[in-house]
């Protein structure tokens, strides 16, 4: 195995990956990339990026994995921090029920896309979650789709959204099934990208941030508590070039925020750092900056937050469905109307 090129060495780095690194895993780069591809290693998290962070979100933790297919650089924020997925997990429970589906020779079910859409649309849980994890075969199931997609730091848990990974892992992951060069065939990375490019717009946050005209974005979020860790805010997906294969795959994780709202504020201030980075022009309007929405408080029902969103109480449903479909509202969540504001 030849030696990693490193080209900045601090708490974040910027690396140009040969093929024999992880053979046969996606992300993994020609062995004919020159000297001059490495010099566009050029990482997007400076120190004084980093330091900046340090300064504006003390509590919170992030870290976060970016790969150019265009240059085959990998650029890295707190590499190998360990954090739990919340909702990101869900793209790849999706990922590994498209992969079965392929491996028996088959389009995914009708079963199984009732069950993906809402997961993915919404960021519904369960039974859509459940379901979809025991027909891929649970913790052993994730693990061999892990494993496939060269993902080797992640502990899988059928409480799904308490899965311990890293950002590069998540990363992998998102390259495997929405780029070329991995073990998911066209269709399925056709299927994926569909699903995550349809996402309900008030939850078109996270990896969007900064992204210009031009460029289309497929993504999963993930956003929920957990004791000892706050909110846990995250995103992870592809941003391409429109009419093109290529781009950058990108994964941002945070926990420890004191609101659903504040993780989303770090995630979007690394996503806005990555874009101004890997692509070129004015970040363009996003459908999601148009959300009328409130950030939750422990005790309020549905009913009063479809209110706080200018809508009638009756319309409590819609609001829930767009919001995650929680059962109640969760203390510092972000809860939206589904109708957008105009422009």
């Amino acid at each position: 195995m030849r030696r990693i090129r490193t080209v900045v060495r601090t708490t974040l780095t910027a690396v140009l990956l040969p093929a024999a690194v992880l053979t046969g895993a996606p992300g993994a780069t020609a062995d004919g990339h020159s000297a001059a591809a490495a010099a566009r290693c050029a990482t997007p998290f400076s120190a004084s990026f980093v330091a900046s962070l340090a300064r504006d979100f003390p509590a919170q933790r992030v870290t976060a994995s970016v790969y150019d297919t265009r240059t085959g650089c990998w650029y890295e924020l707190h590499p190998g921090m360990r954090i739990t997925t919340a909702s990101v997990i869900k793209a790849a429970v999706m990922g590994a029920v498209l992969l079965r589906a392929q491996d028996r020779g088959r389009a995914p079910t009708t079963w199984e896309r009732a069950r993906i859409r809402p997961m993915i649309t919404y960021s519904y849980n369960n039974p859509y979650v459940s379901d979809l994890l025991y027909r891929v075969g649970g913790v052993a199931g994730m693990d061999r789709f892990d494993r496939r997609m060269g993902a080797r730091d992640t502990r899988n848990s059928l409480a799904y959204g308490a899965t311990s990974t890293t950002a590069r892992d998540r990363t992998r992951i998102a390259l495997g099934m929405l780029h070329r060069g991995g073990p998911l065939r066209a269709a399925g990375r056709a299927e994926a990208w569909r699903y995550l490019t349809r996402v309900t717009p008030t939850q078109r946050w996270g990896i969007t941030a900064g992204v210009p005209a031009g460029w289309d974005v497929a993504l999963k979020n993930g956003f929920f508590p957990m004791r000892g860790n706050g909110w846990r805010v995250g995103s992870t997906g592809f941003v391409r070039r429109t009419g093109t294969d290529d781009g950058y795959a990108v994964t941002i994780l945070t926990d420890r925020s004191r609101s659903q709202v504040a993780g989303m504020r770090l995630v979007e201030r690394v996503s806005r750092r990555v874009a101004a980075t890997l692509t070129a022009g004015r970040a363009a309007p996003r459908v999601v900056d148009r959300s009328r929405c409130t950030t939750t408080r422990a005790g309020q029902s549905w009913p009063q937050v479809a209110r706080l969103v200018g809508l009638p109480s009756a319309r409590w449903r819609d609001v829930r469905r767009v919001s995650g479909g929680n059962p109640a509202p969760l203390s510092g969540q972000r809860a939206c109307s589904p109708v957008l504001r105009r422009i």
